[in-house]
């Protein structure tokens, strides 16, 4: 009863200080670091010198994924995380340096240093939660809908889909890199919505269907909507096109009654 108290009281301290976090970013940040861009389009901006978009910053998004995954000890507890998040806040927006940061030199060559801000404690203590917090928020937003299994198994059953379980990890890159690059793109959006129905499964917290182990992450795992056949399951990342690739040829293997013995 006690750890349960004490978690709602962290996850109430979180929602309190994402909300003020999202004010001290507009008041201080938002004036140079536009909230999102598709990750495909950044790709391409940088590559041309930043002659498409002309940002004067990298977006908040870039460095949300940024400090989840160079800064503190990404694999372990978020809590710990988030306090060397708000040390190297303080420290790196109070002195800039370009060698400190957790960019990549192409996309910081395209960008001038910025200037120093004063940034408090209590600052510091609000933004980074939200910081933290705002890559998924955005990938949420921008990216196709999952569902939990018990869902996402009626919804395929009704309309005739496949279910497609995500297993990941918090501190997967390749998890990342599919989220940014992938899932959020349109042709892959279309494809997912017009066959499959899609849920997300941290595998170091939640069981795979079947009692399956995991194969690794990123990896998914292709069920038919009747819940009883494996279709197929593929671990690793690949580009859009080759992520679509795969969407055929499971819908290929479906239609040939194509299955994976399910090992009990």
């Amino acid at each position: 009863m006690i750890m349960r108290y004490i978690l709602l009281s962290l996850i109430v301290s979180l929602a309190l200080y994402a909300k003020s976090g999202e004010e001290i970013f507009k008041k201080r940040c938002s004036s140079c670091h536009i909230k999102y861009i598709a990750e495909i389009k950044l790709i391409k901006n940088y590559e041309n010198e930043n002659r498409d978009l002309n940002l004067t910053a990298p977006t908040a998004t870039e460095i949300s994924f940024a400090l989840k995954d160079r800064v503190g000890d990404r694999s372990g507890d978020i809590e710990s995380q988030l306090m060397d998040i708000e040390d190297f806040l303080i420290s790196y927006c109070n002195k800039p340096d370009r060698d400190k940061s957790i960019l990549d030199d192409e996309v910081l060559i395209n960008f001038d240093i910025m200037s120093p801000i004063n940034l408090s404690e209590d600052e510091a203590e609000a933004l980074a939660p939200y910081l933290f917090n705002l890559s998924e928020e955005m990938i949420v937003a921008h990216s196709v809908k999952r569902y939990s299994y018990k869902e996402a198994l009626k919804k395929a059953k009704r309309e005739n889909k496949i279910v497609m379980v995500e297993g990941f990890i918090r501190y997967c890159r390749g998890c990342m890199k599919m989220d940014r690059e992938v899932f959020v793109e349109d042709r892959v959006k279309e494809a997912l919505n017009r066959d499959f129905v899609v849920v997300k499964k941290n595998v170091l917290k939640e069981k795979l269907p079947f009692g399956l182990k995991s194969i690794g992450t990123p990896a998914f795992y292709f069920i038919t909507n009747d819940g009883k056949k494996l279709i197929d399951m593929i671990q690793g990342t690949g580009t859009v096109d080759e992520f679509l690739g795969i969407l055929d040829e499971i819908k290929k293997n479906l239609k040939n009654k194509k299955f994976l013995k399910i090992k009990s």
